[in-house]
């Protein structure tokens, strides 16, 4: 394996990484700003950005898990690789 696609291979593990990063906590964020507004005392949630506050986790958590398996994936078939290629 050259350098080139191993370089490539680790520059989108790391990608996946910050997705997968960014996506959990967008959702916990988004989740602690609801139960935060709710102790304040707001309980009309269907107006301004609330409604995408909102169902934010239901989407992002579940993409969040996708990222993981993907790079868990990817991970596991670049270091097959590598053992076959140094142990040839």
């Amino acid at each position: 394996m050259t350098n080139h696609s191993t370089e490539r291979d680790l520059r989108i593990e790391r990608v996946l990484a910050y997705l997968v990063a960014i996506s959990i906590a967008l959702a916990v964020i988004s989740f602690v700003t609801v139960v935060v507004a709710t102790a304040a005392g707001l309980s009309d949630f269907d107006t301004g950005a609330w409604p995408a506050v909102i169902t934010m986790p239901y989407f992002a958590l579940p993409l969040g898990v996708a990222f993981i398996i993907t790079l868990l994936v990817l991970n596991g078939r670049r270091r097959q690789r590598e053992y076959r290629n140094g142990h040839n």
